[in-house]
């Protein structure tokens, strides 16, 4: 039993992408092996290199059984862009929803790094996955990228910028709090993108996944930046 839904993307339409209600109905044990040994293969290889018979391998299972739950690859794939993505988003969500009165751009950063980073931990492949998806030169991948990029660009209830997955919000609270007067907002802004992409773009192609080894690096760079940016105005508490 499946149920069926139909996506069109830039003139292509991709019909019957389905969900294995087989899949569905295992445990979240045997889904997430499931998930996590694609999401390595497909990180690790690529959308057009890798093959089912690979993921089933990682997986620990054989290819006639990953294809009873999952059909195909394309659908496989696609079921973990959208895991990927729908799962930072909520991530980031979670980490503004919990803003608060002496909230600015480093506080929102290391709450931002926790709520991602304890996704991490149950899928410890989705961000290179996230990372590899968004440079992969297969036409199917590149399609859904760009569908993925134009939804976050159209202007959301409440307003925030997002910038390359990475968001900076801009109601409620001033995040540029502090901020020393002889660096621009803009400037900032580059040299946190350019370390945050740096720092986990080194760390994700290292041979071993470490969550609580990147969250613990990734907030001593946001200590350095904030150090860097607000210099005698950072607060010692």
């Amino acid at each position: 039993m499946t149920v069926t839904d139909s996506v069109t993307m830039g003139g292509i339409l991709f019909k019957g992408i389905r969900i294995n209600m087989i899949f569905e109905k295992l445990e979240k044990e045997k889904q997430n092996k499931i998930i996590n040994a694609a999401s390595e293969v497909f990180a690790k290889y690529g959308y057009k290199k890798a093959s089912m018979k690979d993921i089933a391998e990682a997986a620990g299972i054989s290819k006639s059984v990953l294809f009873k739950y999952v059909s195909n690859k394309e659908k496989l794939y696609l079921k973990i862009f959208r895991l990927a993505s729908d799962s930072i988003i909520e991530a980031d969500e979670i980490s503004y929803a919990e803003e608060g009165s002496d909230s600015d751009m480093f506080a929102l950063m290391r709450r931002n790094a926790k709520t991602r980073l304890s996704l991490f931990k149950e899928y410890p492949w989705i961000y290179k996955f996230s990372y590899t998806a968004a440079f992969d030169n297969d036409c199917f991948v590149k399609e859904l990228v760009r569908m993925e990029l134009e939804n976050y660009r159209k202007p959301q209830l409440n307003t925030r910028e997002i910038q390359l997955g990475n968001k900076i919000t801009t109601d409620g609270i001033d995040v540029y709090k502090g901020l020393r007067a002889d660096i621009s907002p803009t400037i900032a802004k580059q040299l946190i993108l350019w370390v945050s992409q740096g720092y986990l773009e080194e760390k994700l192609f290292t041979d071993k996944i470490d969550p609580d080894g990147l969250e613990k690096g990734f907030e001593e760079w946001i200590d350095i930046l904030e150090i860097l940016l607000k210099g005698s105005n950072r607060s010692c508490d």
